[in-house]
Parts: structure tokens; C-alpha cells; sequence
């Protein structure tokens, strides 16, 4: 039985497995050897089985929820601006891809835990600072109104 050189170093010897020395075979046409295969440098060193070529696996990465994206934005507009009515929208995406991230296996739960904890802290605070700044202009305006009936003497 004839022996191959395979492109990556590696021998073949036939179908029953022995391997013995190449036979000299008589032919008329040139033998080419086959050029070198030139592999590109990995970055993690592969995991090798005998003589057998490199075996690399990659992994799909899964995809980001979109809610959650959507959560953290909202979350940030509401907090940095007076658009508390935002807060209550990112809230609702943020429970929508909390739920959704649970059952479809995806990533982004950090951004819509942060995009709940903004929406519930911006509207907690817009509501809170709206509250009090009408009340005291509620009380301002009850004081101008009793003042009014007073008399000076």
C-alpha cells in the first residue's frame, strides 16, 4: 500500500492501517509535491487529539433584549430631564425585558435592571420635586390671599 503526505503533516496509510514504507511505483509522470498550507496564527492555543488536526469551537454569542436597550434610555432621558412620564414607559420596558430575558435565554438584564432602577428613582424624584415646588406656590399664593384680608393698623 502506498503512503500520502497530507497537506498538514499527517500520514494516511490505507485502509487496513499498517504503515509500511512507501511502495516505488513506476510512472512516466512527474511527482508534485503539494505546497505547504499556511495557517493563520491563533489566538487561543487549539486542543489537539493525537495526531489529528487543531480542533477550534465557537460559541454563538446570544443576542441583546431590545426592551432592555430601550429601558436604559428611557430610564437616563427621565432622570436627567423633568420628562417623569418617560420613567413610567422605561419602567414598563424594563419589566417587559426582565420577563423576556427569562424566558428566551437572551443577555441585557444588567441595562434593564439599571433602566428600572433609573425610571423608578427619576420618577420618585420628578414627581416628588413637582409635587412640592406646586405646593409651595399653593401655600404662597393661601398666605398672599390671607394677607390680603388682614388689616394693617
Amino acid at each position: 500500500m502506498n503512503t500520502r503526505v497530507l497537506p498538514l503533516g499527517n500520514t494516511f496509510t490505507g485502509s487496513n492501517g499498517s504503515a509500511h514504507a512507501p511502495v516505488a511505483v513506476h510512472s512516466s509522470a512527474p511527482v508534485y509535491t503539494p505546497a505547504p498550507v499556511r495557517t493563520p496564527a491563533l489566538v487561543q492555543a487549539p486542543m489537539t487529539y493525537g495526531n489529528r488536526s487543531p480542533v477550534v469551537v465557537y460559541q454563538q454569542v446570544a443576542p441583546t433584549n431590545s426592551s432592555s436597550i430601550v429601558a436604559l434610555v428611557l430610564g437616563l432621558i427621565s432622570f436627567i430631564s423633568s420628562f417623569f412620564f418617560l420613567g413610567i414607559v422605561g419602567i414598563i420596558f424594563g419589566h417587559v425585558a426582565r420577563s423576556q430575558i427569562k424566558s428566551r435565554g437572551e443577555r441585557g438584564n444588567g441595562m434593564a435592571v439599571a433602566g428600572l432602577w433609573l425610571s423608578y428613582l427619576s420618577v420618585l424624584f420628578w414627581v416628588g420635586f413637582w409635587l412640592v415646588y406646586f405646593g409651595f406656590i399653593a401655600l404662597m399664593i393661601g398666605a398672599a390671599i390671607t394677607a390680603g384680608n388682614a388689616t394693617v393698623s
